[in-house]
């Protein structure tokens, strides 16, 4: 009797361990690009607010919060609300707050991405409410990146807009 209550209890606490592991694991590995954004902004705005020199020319910055292409990645997903393709891989909603997030994130690392005055271009656009850009942006990405289905062929009507968000984002 026990030896049974003994093996019961084993086996209790061992399952209670592995379902603590595989729950940890779960949310480790689907925590979401918008929670990762949030995250860079937040130690980009700290590195904003230390009172840092700017690089000089040609000088290695190293990146805060998101590699470039990281940041390529997200900024690429976030126009497909806006953009109508045969595929699309992955969506990011596009909020004024996910918009000044991504800000905030550039400009604390100018200097250490190659395409800076892209970004900021495509967002300080974004910021003002004017999204003509989207296609442009989503396919020079898609371009870097070596994309080979999903090109954008067009913006999305508002209604096509409004499926796309109501589908993936609410």
């Amino acid at each position: 009797m026990k030896t049974v209550l003994r093996t019961i209890i084993i086996l209790v606490v061992g399952l209670g361990i592995l379902a603590g592991a595989g729950y940890w694991a779960y949310k480790s590995l689907t925590s979401s690009d918008e929670q990762q954004i949030s995250q860079a902004a937040e130690e980009a705005d700290e590195k904003l607010q230390e009172d840092t020199e700017a690089p000089k020319p040609n000088e290695l910055v190293e990146t805060v919060g998101l590699s470039e292409t990281e940041f390529q990645i997200h900024l690429h997903q976030m126009t497909h609300q806006k953009i109508e393709a045969t595929e699309k891989r992955g969506a990011i909603e596009m909020t004024p707050e996910r918009i000044d997030e991504m800000l905030k994130i550039l400009q604390a690392n100018e200097g250490a991405y190659g395409e800076y005055e892209f970004y900021e271009q495509s967002l300080t656009a974004w910021e003002k409410g004017d999204f003509s850009n989207a296609v442009n942006v989503h396919n020079t990405i898609w371009e870097w990146h070596k994309g080979t289905v999903g090109r954008a062929t067009g913006l999305l009507s508002e209604e096509r807009e409004a499926e796309f968000v109501k589908k993936h984002f609410q």
